[in-house]
């Protein structure tokens, strides 16, 4: 197993960095809706309410788009030669 483990510690490739944006960005996304989900059930108003649900459902469609991204990434589908 330890020779498995070695030579991780290195700089990531561009392709590594590109996943792992992804999969942070994912992260933050969930956790905003799960935020402002709790917003919303708290909401002043009615309307509050509404719209604070509306927008985690555009959260929640673009944290899919990203999780579907970093799949590809990973699967090699997706290619960054250079890290930005």
């Amino acid at each position: 197993m330890d020779e498995l483990i070695q030579g991780l510690d290195g700089p990531r490739t561009a392709q590594q960095e590109l996943f792992y944006d992804l999969e942070d960005a994912s992260a933050v996304i969930g956790w905003s809706v799960v935020e402002l989900s709790a917003l919303a059930a708290s909401g002043k108003t009615p309307d509050e309410a509404v719209a604070l649900m509306k927008i985690c459902a555009l959260l929640a469609a673009q944290q899919e788009k990203l999780r579907a991204y970093a799949g590809e990434v990973k699967d090699q589908r997706i290619v960054r030669s250079q890290v930005l």
